[in-house]
C-alpha cells in the first residue's frame, strides 16, 4: 500500500501541489469540481449519447401518458406505461457501468492525494503537536522517553508513563498509551521523533512546514505511533460520519461532488 500511495503522490504532487498554498476549502472545491467534470465528461466518450437522449425523451413522453391514464382511470394503460418505464430505466442502467469503470482510476488517485495532503491540518509550529505511542495492556505503568533534538521541545518533559487507553464505546481498557505535546519550530525538513523503550528505538517522522503533514499513524517494530493532527472540515464544521468511517474531508467532498455532478450533465448537454 505504501508503494501505491507513493506512486500516486509522485503523479499528483507536481500537478496538484500548488493547491496546498490555497485555503483548504478552495483546494477541496477544485478537487471536487474536477471529479464532477471527470464523471461527466467520461460519459461523453463511454456511452451511447444518442441512445441515452432517446431514453430521456421517451421517459418524458411515457410520464405524460401515465398522467393521462391516471386522469382517465385506465388501469390497463397505466400498467403498460409503468412497465415501459421500467424497461427504459433498465436500458439506461446498462449504460452506467463503463463510465464508472473508466472514472474509478483517476478518482482513486485523487482520493489518495486528498488523504495524504488535505485530510488533516498541517502543523505550522504555532501550536503543540500531540504524539502518541500505543502499548500492550501488560506494559501500562512503564516509562517511555523521547530522545532530545534541536528545534523540538516537550511541554511536560521528554519522559511519559504508559497509561490506560479505554475504548470510548465500552469503557474497557483497550491498550496502553504514552502521550507527549511537542513544540516544534517550523522548518522544511522533517523531524524524526525517536522513542526509547526497553532498549529499543522507535521512530516517527514529523513534518512541521505549515503545508504538508506526515502520515498520521504508522507501525514501527510492532508499536503503533500516532500524530494526533486536527482533521480538516469543510467550512470548519462539516463533520465526518464515524459509523461508516467517513472522514470529514470525504463528507465535504461528497457535499460538493454530488450536486455539481447533477448540474453539469444538463449544463453540458451530456446524458
Amino acid at each position: 500500500m505504501d508503494a501505491i500511495n507513493s506512486f500516486c503522490l509522485w503523479i499528483t504532487d507536481p500537478v496538484l501541489g500548488w493547491m496546498l498554498h490555497l485555503p483548504r476549502d478552495a483546494a477541496l472545491f477544485i478537487v471536487a469540481i474536477g471529479t464532477a467534470l471527470i464523471l461527466t465528461l467520461v460519459r461523453l466518450f463511454t456511452t451511447n449519447q444518442d441512445l441515452l437522449k432517446r431514453c430521456k425523451n421517451d421517459l418524458r413522453r411515457v410520464k405524460e401518458l401515465i398522467r393521462d391514464a391516471k386522469k382517465r382511470g385506465d388501469k390497463e394503460a397505466l400498467k403498460r406505461h409503468r412497465a415501459t418505464v421500467q424497461q427504459i430505466n433498465l436500458r439506461k442502467f446498462s449504460c452506467e457501468g463503463k463510465p464508472l469503470l473508466v472514472s474509478i482510476i483517476p478518482i482513486a488517485v485523487l482520493a489518495v492525494w486528498c488523504f495524504s495532503r488535505i485530510a488533516y491540518r498541517a502543523p505550522k509550529g504555532e501550536d503543540p503537536v500531540v504524539v502518541r505511542a500505543y502499548f500492550e495492556i501488560s506494559e501500562i505503568g512503564d516509562l517511555v522517553y523521547i530522545l532530545p533534538q534541536g528545534g523540538l521541545q516537550a511541554e511536560s518533559g521528554l519522559i511519559s508513563r504508559v497509561k490506560e487507553d479505554k475504548n470510548t464505546d465500552t469503557g474497557e481498557v483497550a491498550n496502553g498509551v504514552a502521550e507527549w505535546k511537542l513544540l516544534c519550530k517550523k522548518r522544511p525538513e522533517p523531524y524524526t521523533v525517536k522513542f526509547r523503550y526497553r532498549g529499543k528505538t522507535y521512530a516517527k517522522e514529523l513534518l512541521v512546514d505549515g503545508v504538508h503533514y506526515s502520515q498520521p499513524i504508522e507501525l514501527c517494530e510492532g508499536k503503533t505511533l500516532e500524530l494526533a493532527l486536527p482533521e480538516y472540515k469543510l467550512f470548519g464544521f462539516v463533520p465526518g460520519i464515524n459509523w461508516i468511517m467517513l472522514q470529514p474531508w470525504i463528507v465535504g467532498y461528497l457535499v460538493i461532488v454530488i450536486p455539481f455532478s447533477v448540474v453539469l450533465k444538463p449544463l453540458l448537454h451530456i446524458y
